[in-house]
């Protein structure tokens, strides 16, 4: 019988699209005694970035907010992404200095007090795949609703709370039938002794706020076997994903992405709660990997992957792979208190 964990080992990605609280959350529930099977991996090509980890839990993307309580622009319900073919991403005379260098001068900060927690909500859709005992893959669209309490000193547990959505076909294949057992509610515990200290708003004050030392800070990343760029690129969308990054290393880090070779801007472009935008992303494995902005105000709305080459991504051109939005980004006094005896620490 193949182990689950030598499973995962053998045939995990190079990276995950995760926070890195998720991530250290995801690892210890893997390793646990009473880990359950892990089913779903995302792979690298969708907005994937980071050290490769075992994943097990689900993904999420992050942005930007404004100050004081707030959300990404006007609320609504999320509205449910159609994956499949779309059309194709169309280049803009706009340039990725331009549309970085606004959203950098239009960065704010909640400025958490180190007492409080910053919770951040959004939904997210990413490819995964499931080995079934006969060792054949399967491809489908997972989806996720996703709320994590983040103490913004790094001192006190966290929580992430996972809504598992209605999982959807990834283009050309069937929906197996383990996408469909991950349903309900789940709750983790994010341990201050592990999880939560890089993820930490006080921590985070420590990335550089120079773009040219954030653009070097950006290129030592791990990147696994992807090239220089490409890591470059997706250690921004770590940056970014279920963090809140203080406002002067974030303007910092808009500022260096614009200068990474390959970057350019398309036009109404529409995160999974259906918010157009405008994107700016780079190419790598046959995916266009987006970072969506508000077009008014220049805040983050979310990520996207389209297939833009079919052979190189084995989909579709024009597929839709990944899609995410930030729903909200607040500031609250407690986290929810999680009974996860898989969250101790070493």
């Amino acid at each position: 019988m193949t182990d689950e964990i030598d499973l995962v080992a053998r045939q995990r990605p190079d990276a995950a699209p995760y926070s890195l609280a998720a991530k250290a959350a995801a690892r210890r529930r893997l390793t646990s005694p009473g880990a359950r099977p892990a089913r779903t991996r995302p792979r690298l090509t969708l907005l994937a970035g980071g050290t490769a980890l075992l994943a097990a839990a689900g993904v999420a993307a992050v942005t930007v907010v404004t100050t004081g309580v707030v959300s990404t622009g006007p609320q609504r319900q999320p509205a449910t992404v159609s994956a499949g073919v779309v059309r194709l991403p169309e280049i803009s005379p706009m340039s990725a200095e331009e549309v970085l260098g606004k959203a950098a001068r239009a960065v704010t900060d909640l400025s958490p007090r180190d007492d409080q927690f910053v919770k951040v909500s959004s939904q997210t859709m990413y490819e995964a795949t499931v080995v079934g005992e006969d060792e054949k893959e399967s491809r489908y669209l997972y989806r996720t609703k996703r709320t994590i309490w983040l103490p913004a000193n790094g001192a006190k547990d966290g929580a992430l709370k996972i809504d598992y959505l209605e999982p959807q076909a990834y283009p050309g294949w069937p929906v197996p039938p383990e996408a469909y057992r991950d349903k309900g509610t789940e709750w983790m515990r994010l341990p201050a002794c592990d999880s939560t200290r890089d993820t930490a708003y006080v921590n985070l004050k420590n990335l550089p706020a120079d773009p040219e030392k954030m653009r070097a800070y950006l290129y030592d990343r791990p990147r696994g076997d992807n090239p220089p760029d490409t890591g470059a690129w997706t250690a921004v969308g770590d940056l970014l994903r279920e963090t809140y990054v203080p406002a002067p290393q974030r303007a910092a880090l808009f500022k260096a992405a614009a200068t990474i070779p390959g970057v350019t801007v398309t036009e109404n472009v529409e995160d999974a709660s259906g918010r157009s935008g405008i994107g700016v992303g780079r190419v790598s494995r046959g995916v266009r990997e987006e970072i969506i902005f508000d077009p008014s105000t220049y805040e983050l709305l979310g990520e996207r992957g389209i297939v833009v080459d079919a052979k190189e991504a084995k989909a579709p051109a024009g597929s839709l792979v990944a899609s995410t939005a930030q729903l909200e980004v607040t500031v609250d006094d407690t986290a929810p208190k999680v009974d996860d005896s898989a969250a101790g620490c070493d």
